[in-house]
């Protein structure tokens, strides 16, 4: 380390010679030495200089081997006011070493020491004209307190300022090394070659002893020093093991000073001053870097840098954890190159003959660690602008947070080469890391957070931060221009005094609690002070009338998102403003119940020790309200050892947990058991159960686990193993007032008979079981939308696929406006192994169906669904109307249309050629495939209804419209409306696919079961055989077997002696007598109905007629 002398001999004894005023120099004849003190804290001298400029006393402490005071820590911020500014009667302003000359804004003290500890008096700095310069005020100067600082121009004349000198060894720097790719690096010259004699020392403190860390090293496998897991080693050769190596460690973190000494017969190993027997060397070994290994050699590369922090240039290995200063490397009391490491900033370093080395990674620090940089402050709401950095610089703020702050956002804006992302020769991406740290000065090692960042654009945000100092650190790789920071935060409300409000105590109830419509005070205040842990702290409110909301915070009032109490109530002049909130917070430390009505109950988990702030709101009015406050204590069970019987049966509770507290449970389970259950019952928040057999479950080892969404989770099995069962119940997130229940029961089989099983919310179905492949149908009908809709699956063993298919809306902005939203059809599926699986649906609505498939045998698997209401704050849309059907066409049809296509030749049929995808159509198997051929596949049962159904273009079209139309195959739609709704979905026509039977045969044209090929009459589906050959088929044949030519002629002889019978007849009958002609007449017009009715009866009256609506169509009468 560098150590300065503490003072020049002759001023030393010129100031001792005399207690008196002394001048100093000649140049400054006028400054003169009043007083020399010692502080025993530190050891260092201090001057009180006569007034001058600061300037002045500046060029004074450098002739006395000093700087102006710098100020490290509060404790000598007194010691300076008490010793030189207070003397007797007499005050004093002083000058510390604190200046921003240099850049307005940018602090730094004369020695170089960062800027970090500062004591502003009332509004300092106030960034006046040339004020520019520190002072320790000595008396009160208008709000500036005494014993606080102050900036001012360098000579002020309306009061004397005296200068203070510090005497110590000033600043000084180090680099720190993270062991992992921080490194310097120097290029090869002729100094560094060394052969005779070797000298190689380092000061260094190590983080580890680990390992081979390498502090020097030349070239290529040349000469080097470094620790071998702790013990100091020289780099002869190329083997490492065969390197030389001391007796002694060097310590972990802390400063040591290791050195090594080379000459051509021996090494000597010393470790702080203190050296061991030098160790013979049997050859001449100072290695110039040379080895030429393996990547030199491939790369042409000369491999002969010199290192410091990692091992040479042939192995990317072996880096330094820790810091390092002061390397010197000598030969023969010759100097060849020191590293004192002067700079503390920027991404090089020079050595005592100007060699550079270059940084990577590297970060400078002070020799405690503390990384090196000048601190700006970042007040809330202002921004830091035109901020710039080199390769390797660190840049430093830190920001003020007063008590009982809210949030504190944090941003940083880079703004290089914005918008030329495009323009590849000029653009450079920009690499920054922001490390955040309270009351100390992060690091890449060290810190608290690290701030997110995006391209140009870094943010941090932190809800009720710690009140004190935040340090941030920015460091760069790359270097920056034109960067801006700012911080801004928001203070709470400040509570109302606990004498003004009601305290509430543990299952103590207040009552005819109210806020009237009127009333000035929108809010009522209560507390409650916890003195110990708790597991739950819940409030409730119930009864009354009207609307009443509740809220819970720790240690200030509840706020919204937007960072306001739900309902601020002004307690200096009463006045209130009632706008609501709509957002709460998740914070464990807060919560908010907003139900209809006044039954309302917030709840905080691992309750801490303090005060919780509670209030009652309303918007309008609520009356006689009760508000009651409930402790839940830690539970005796938070121990496999202390874990609670269960008697079978028998409710257990109520319990409440959090994240990391578990409860233990057990019950004994006798021989013969059908079937164990344990349930979760009651309560609300998110459980898990964990079962195992004689033996306490962990949240890893279980031999039955249930992850229900929700706090109802439920084990249950057949046939448990006989013996004591342990029960773990924990949670990551929260649960209250839950029922624990084990018991036994009567085995259960699960049966499913394949139709559609509706799921309910927040409703599970639990128990499946099923072989390896099998199918299971579920769906939900949804009365309103939905948002947050999760199905899930859980428990037993299996790998379970989880399908769902669910109707989505299209928001489109014009169609919001005017209360439109379109729908879209979406499908999800899970399967990532095991019978854990779930499926998120941001929005649906409608008809959600499910397919739980059994990927592997399932046993004791759950499933729920759990959504959200949503009421549409737009109106219902208006039905879009029917669009005009297209003509649909049938499967003949279509077949026709695809063979005219494909029938490129017009032969009249399709050669294996034409359509090779088709030859499995050959029927026949005669190498071609005719028209009735495809017309029998594409026609076929599954095949018809598909083509048709397609052709609606629909998802679901009605059982009206299918049973209008004539088909080839007979078809069950009644069968097929699995859901019973009425209508075919296409999921629906899928699943008929399968067990869908043809009855159409394209061979058969009349369908009359007769093929074409024997049938006589192939047209007519009434005759198929014509026996005689006489053209008319048998059913319509006189006599079938005999030709209709011989009947005819057969009749025809027949029917003329028929005739001429009759025309005898007839003439006999002339003659005969006939009655009057009277009863002729009326015989007459009594057959041949001449006389008309002479009365007309009336119609019935059946009431006036409905009007029919348009659409209806015969079927609807039927149904």
């Amino acid at each position: 380390m560098n150590h300065k002398a503490l003072l020049m001999m002759a001023l030393m004894l010129m100031v001792t010679a005399s207690p008196l005023v002394t001048p100093v120099s000649a140049q400054l004849e006028d400054i003169e030495v009043l007083e020399m003190v010692v502080n025993p804290a530190n050891n260092h001298t201090y001057y009180l200089l006569t007034a001058s400029s600061w300037t002045d006393a500046a060029q004074v402490a450098r002739s006395l081997d000093g700087f102006l005071v710098t100020v490290n820590d509060e404790a000598e911020d007194q010691w300076l006011f008490d010793t030189f500014a207070t003397d007797g009667d007499i005050t004093r302003h002083i000058w510390i070493g604190l200046t921003d000359q240099n850049a307005e804004g940018e602090f730094r003290w004369h020695d170089g020491t960062p800027f970090l500890y500062r004591n502003w008096g009332d509004g300092q700095p106030d960034e006046g004209n040339d004020e520019d310069y520190v002072h320790i005020t000595g008396t009160n100067m208008g709000s500036i307190d005494p014993a606080t600082w102050n900036d001012l121009e360098d000579d002020p004349q309306y009061f004397p300022v005296y200068g203070v000198v510090e005497v110590g060894e000033g600043a000084d720097y180090a680099l720190r090394f993270d062991g992992d790719d921080d490194y310097l690096i120097a290029e090869h010259d002729e100094g560094l070659i060394i052969e005779n004699d070797l000298f190689i020392s380092a000061w260094v403190k190590p983080y580890t002893a680990n390992g081979n860390q390498f502090i020097v090293m030349k070239g290529d496998y040349g000469w080097g020093m470094y620790l071998s897991n702790g013990n100091l080693a020289y780099s002869s050769q190329y083997s490492l093991s065969q390197h030389p190596k001391s007796n002694f460690t060097v310590p972990i973190n802390q400063w040591s000073m290791v050195s090594i000494h080379v000459t051509n017969q021996s090494i000597t190993f010393t470790l702080d001053n203190v050296s061991e027997s030098p160790i013979a060397l049997e050859d001449h070994q100072i290695p110039q870097g040379d080895f030429g290994s393996n990547d030199c050699y491939q790369s042409g590369e000369a491999c002969d840098e010199f290192y410091i922090g990692r091992m040479g240039a042939g192995c990317d290995c072996s880096y330094f954890y820790g810091l390092m200063d002061d390397i010197e490397i000598s030969s023969s009391n010759q100097s060849i190159s020191d590293w004192s490491f002067p700079e503390g900033e920027g991404a090089t370093t020079l050595d005592n003959s100007n060699r550079t080395a270059n940084i990577n990674g590297a970060a400078w620090v002070m020799p405690d660690g503390t990384i090196i940089a000048q601190a700006i402050e970042v007040k809330n709401g202002i921004t830091v602008s035109s901020l710039s950095a080199q390769p390797g610089d660190t840049l430093l703020f830190f920001v003020e947070i007063p008590e009982n702050t809210r949030y504190v956002q944090l941003t940083v804006y880079a703004w290089d080469n914005w918008g030329d992302e495009e323009n590849e020769e000029e653009f450079q991406e920009i690499e920054m890391n922001i490390y955040i740290a309270n009351n100390r000065i992060p690091t890449a090692w060290d810190h608290d957070d690290i701030v997110d960042g995006w391209g140009y654009y870094s943010y941090g945000y932190y809800e009720w931060p710690e009140a004190g100092t935040w340090w941030m650190t920015i460091t760069t790789k790359t270097g920056f221009n034109n960067a801006e920071l700012s911080a801004y935060w928001e203070e709470a409300p400040t509570p109302p005094e606990l004498d003004d409000m009601t305290e509430l105590k543990n299952g103590i109830a207040v009552t005819d609690q109210g806020i009237g419509r009127n009333s000035d005070t929108k809010s009522l205040y209560y507390y409650v002070d916890v003195v110990e842990p708790l597991t739950e702290l819940s409030v409730k409110t119930f009864g009354g009338d009207g609307q009443c909301d509740l809220h819970i915070a720790w240690k200030v009032l509840p706020w919204d998102d937007f960072g306001q109490p739900w309902i601020i109530d002004n307690w200096d002049d009463g006045e209130s403003t009632t706008e609501p909130a709509d957002a709460t917070s998740s914070s464990s430390t807060i919560d908010h119940s907003q139900n209809p009505g006044n039954d309302e109950r917030v709840s905080i988990f691992d309750a801490q020790e303090g005060i919780y702030y509670v209030m009652i709101t309303s918007y309008r009015q609520c009356h006689g309200v009760t508000i009651q406050a409930d402790f839940v204590y830690a539970p005796d069970n938070t121990a496999p050892d202390d874990a609670i019987e269960l008697n079978a049966g028998i409710p257990y509770g109520p319990i409440s947990g959090y994240h990391g507290l578990d409860q233990y449970f057990f019950i004994d389970v006798p021989t013969g058991t059908e079937r164990l259950e344990v349930d979760l019952d009651n309560g609300a928040g998110d459980a898990k159960l964990l079962l195992r057999l004689e033996s306490t479950p962990t949240w890893t080892t279980y031999d039955k686990h249930s992850t229900t969404p929700g706090a109802g989770d439920k084990i249950a099995f057949n046939d448990p193993t006989p013996g004591r069962w342990y029960i773990l119940v924990g949670t990551e997130e929260s649960f209250s007032a839950l029922d624990i229940t084990a018991s036994f029961a009567d085995r259960y089989e699960w049966t499913y008979d394949g139709e559609p099983i509706q799921l309910f919310n927040e409703e599970s179905v639990e128990g499946i079981t099923a072989p390896e492949g099998e199918e299971m149908y579920f769906f939900i009908d949804l009365e309103n939308d939905a948002t947050a809709m999760k199905i899930s699956t859980w428990g037993g063993d299996g790998d379970v696929i989880l399908s769902v298919e669910a109707e989505g809306r299209n928001w489109d902005e014009d169609d919001i406006i005017m209360g439109r939203q379109g729908s879209t059809s979406n499908e999800f599926e899970s399967d990532h192994g095991g019978p854990e699986q779930s499926v998120e649906i941001w929005y649906t609505t409608g008809r959600v169906d499910i397919i739980l498939k059994a990927k592997t045998d399932l046993s004791e698997i759950g499933i729920i669904a759990i959504w959200t209401e949503f009421d549409s704050p737009f109106p219902e849309p208006e039905p879009e109307p029917e669009p005009e059907p297209e003509e649909i066409k049938s499967c003949e049809e279509i077949a026709e249309e695809l063979f005219i296509e494909m029938d490129r030749n017009n032969d009249g049929d399709l050669s294996h050629s034409e359509s090779p995808d088709l030859e499995e159509f050959d029927l026949n198997e005669d190498g071609v495939i005719s028209f009735n051929e495809l017309k029998q596949e594409v026609c076929s049962c599954g095949s018809e209804l598909e083509l048709v159904f397609e052709q609606y273009n629909k998802d679901e079209v009605s059982l009206t419209d299918l049973s209008s139309r004539k088909w080839n195959n007979d078809h069950d739609f009644f069968a097929i409306d699995r859901d019973n709704n009425l209508r075919i979905s296409t999921k629906e026509v899928e699943r008929n696919t399968m067990a869908c039977t043809t009855t159409y045969d394209a061979f058969d044209r009349d369908g009359d079961g007769v093929q074409d090929k024997d049938d006589a009459f192939p047209d007519d589906p009434d005759e198929s055989k014509d026996k005689d050959g006489d053209g008319v088929g048998d059913n319509a044949d006189i006599l079938a077997s005999v030709p209709n030519d011989l009947v005819y002629s057969s009749a025809g002889i027949v029917g003329v002696i028929l005739i001429l019978l009759l025309a005898f007849m007839l003439v006999g009958n002339k003659r005969g007598g006939s009655g009057p002609a009277w009863e002729q007449e009326q015989f007459d017009e009594r057959m041949m109905g001449m006389e008309p009715p002479t009365v007309v009866p009336p119609a019935m009256d059946l009431g006036p007629v409905p009007e029919v609506p348009a659409e209806m169509v015969v079927s609807d009468l039927f149904e």
